[in-house]
């Protein structure tokens, strides 16, 4: 007859790095056992194995000591073990036919909430399986950023280092289908697993991990996402929306924006043909010369955009919407592309920034690195110039929508050149900036004529 109890797995193998073990649920059956986890760990001498008669006075075989809440998860712990004990009793006739594996399974599912098809990595190695086929490379890298800060949330849990950098969760080596990399399966959790609670934790953890709101809410979306997708897959999951009473919307960052003179330091220093700098230096007027240009439209710009007065692109990050641009190129950028361009065919990369044998997610792993280091040389040419602000690839574009505002330009024009769908969603990135244009500007009306 099938049996379980409450032991501490006690192997060395799963001691964590304080020396504590885990708290299991451990089953005996057909001469084996199995052991279904707690994510509990206390140290040997504070899990207290209990004589009959202490244990008919505390209605439990066990008593757990030295972790918060100690008397809660006792209480917990053995309800789980006194429902499956049960269980087996009901169901013995059946269950004595069983291998050990479909007992587990059974027991996980019923009393873990385990559904050992329906896991959060596993789910989530399909979905970005299919992104990286629809070379929506991005939003398979934000997917798989917000699953790792669930690996090092569930680390944390097992007393394991949550500090480490995790490089890839996933086995990308075949294209047809990804897979959860065995280091990173015991921290694999089922979907069902994932509920308020867990929810709850969880942001309480991103927000020690992450000192930005929005940082912590673009991995909540994510994972919304993610689970709104298993909900849709699957039929028992239906209903399961765990995140869906969160609060995940964006607050507006302050943009950080350069004055005209700030604009001209930038234009007039020098630095060294072929260094960072240099390179950095033409980029960022590049992009502000023209609208804005993110980063990653001049990282894929080709010698064939450019017809000699006009420079033609899609922006990626709005492609499906037919976002399409014709600018004409001021003099300080026919320079730039004109310096780029020798030696070049038309088809060829114009600047230095993706290897032209760079092809898939390769080239989208290339541009992040990329911008990390564009990021860190802006900066760096700010300080050259005294120039006190935080630059970023943002700049050039939060630039040029401050002075266009305070030129007094139409700001539905400056939406457009954006690229920006609406001009809410313009007023919604620069709402600080236009609040001030308009106190300004009522400021100046009633003021006026009173000052002696």
């Amino acid at each position: 007859m099938a049996k379980v109890k409450i032991a501490l797995d006690t192997r060395k193998t799963s001691q964590d790095k304080d020396g504590k073990f885990p708290l299991v649920l451990r089953i005996s059956h057909q001469s084996k056992t199995r052991d279904i986890g707690f994510d509990i760990h206390i140290a040997q001498e504070n899990f207290i194995e209990l004589d009959t008669g202490e244990a008919q006075k505390k209605s439990a075989h066990f008593q757990i000591k030295g972790v918060a809440n100690s008397v809660r998860k006792t209480k917990h712990v053995h309800k789980i073990y006194s429902d499956v004990d049960l269980w087996l009793d009901v169901n013995k006739g059946e269950i004595k036919l069983w291998p050990i594996s479909l007992l587990k399974e059974n027991i996980e599912k019923k009393f873990f909430n385990k559904q050992s098809q329906l896991s959060l990595l596993e789910h989530g190695a399909k979905m970005l399986c299919r992104f990286h086929s629809e070379k929506r490379y991005s939003t398979a890298s934000s997917y798989e950023d917000a699953l790792k800060i669930v690996v090092k949330y569930k680390k944390k849990l097992a007393r394991k280092d949550d500090k480490a950098q995790i490089k890839d969760l996933f086995d990308k080596s075949k294209k047809d289908i990804f897979t959860v990399k065995e280091e990173f399966k015991p921290y694999d959790m089922p979907i069902k697993a994932f509920n308020v609670e867990f929810a709850k934790d969880l942001k309480t953890y991103l927000g020690q991990r992450l000192s930005s709101k929005n940082s912590i809410n673009i991995h909540l979306r994510s994972l919304q996402a993610i689970l709104n997708d298993a909900e849709g897959t699957y039929e028992e999951l239906k209903g399961h929306k765990p995140l869906e009473s969160f609060k995940k919307s964006s607050t507006a960052n302050t943009p950080v924006v350069l004055t005209a003179e700030e604009i001209e330091l930038i234009r007039q220093a020098q630095y060294p043909k072929g260094s960072s700098k240099f390179h950095v230096k033409n980029y960022f007027l590049f992009m502000f010369n023209n609208m804005g240009m993110n980063f990653y439209d001049v990282a894929l710009a080709r010698l064939n955009q450019f017809d000699g007065e006009r420079f033609s692109y899609t922006r990626k990050k709005t492609e499906s919407e037919g976002d399409y641009f014709s600018i004409k190129q001021i003099e300080e950028n026919q320079k730039i592309i004109e310096y780029y361009a020798r030696g070049k065919k038309p088809e060829n990369y114009i600047f230095p920034i993706i290897p032209e044998d760079r092809v898939g997610e390769a080239v989208f792993k290339t541009k992040k690195g990329k911008l990390s280091w564009f990021n860190d040389n802006i900066k760096r040419i700010a300080e050259d110039l005294g120039i006190e602000k935080n630059l970023s690839t943002y700049t050039p574009r939060d630039t040029w929508t401050n002075l266009g505002l305070k030129m007094g330009i139409d700001i539905r024009k400056i939406s457009s050149g954006l690229g920006h769908s609406s001009v809410e969603i313009t007023e919604k990135h620069y709402s600080q900036i236009i609040q001030e244009k308009i106190l300004d500007e009522i400021n100046a009306q009633i003021t006026r004529g009173l000052v002696p």
